[in-house]
């Protein structure tokens, strides 16, 4: 198949069409030699970006083998960073030698919990006032401003408000 395309910086149907045609083929071809849809997904778009980015405006004469070049030249990139940095989602963890990650065991969903607990005591014993300026800053993450205007406080009183209720959260929480 021989295509003559130009292709300017501005005109994205070229694109559009040329990924309407080679899209499927191009994903086969993915699937084919990484085994994971998601990143035959990935590369597959990857591609026709390459294309759309691709700006110098020059006549492209056999759009099919240049889909496909692109297309192993992604796979030879893929397989060079896979060298340099080792895929660690395959090993189930982010670290590679398991120092970071901590069992959930029973005793620490416990502890969790039971912190949770305190935490939810401690606020509601709190003032009115104050438990809402901290719910509304530290949960609905509205900032001293939003909250006085909010509220109709001055900043300071908000900011006071907040100092408050992390002391009391500090002195009864380990």
């Amino acid at each position: 198949m021989c295509a003559q395309i130009r292709q300017p910086a501005d005109n994205r149907h070229d694109v559009a069409s040329i990924a309407l045609r080679y899209e499927r083929a191009v994903h086969a071809f993915f699937l084919r030699r990484v085994r994971d849809r998601a990143e035959a997904d990935d590369l597959t778009q990857d591609v026709f970006a390459s294309l759309a980015r691709r700006s110098d405006g020059d006549a492209i004469e056999n759009i099919e083998g240049y889909v496909f070049q692109v297309a192993t030249n992604l796979l030879r990139d893929r397989s060079r960073r896979r060298t340099v940095r080792p895929d660690i989602q395959g090993e189930g963890f982010a670290d590679p030698l398991g120092r970071l990650i901590d069992e959930i065991s029973p005793e620490r969903e416990m502890i969790g919990k039971d912190s949770y607990s305190r935490f939810l005591r401690i606020l509601e014993a709190l003032p009115e006032r104050p438990r809402m300026v901290f719910i509304l800053n530290r949960f609905e993450e509205m900032t001293g401003r939003e909250i006085a205007a909010f509220l109709g406080l001055s900043q300071r009183q908000i900011e006071k408000d907040i100092s408050r209720v992390l002391a009391a959260l500090r002195e009864e929480l380990p």
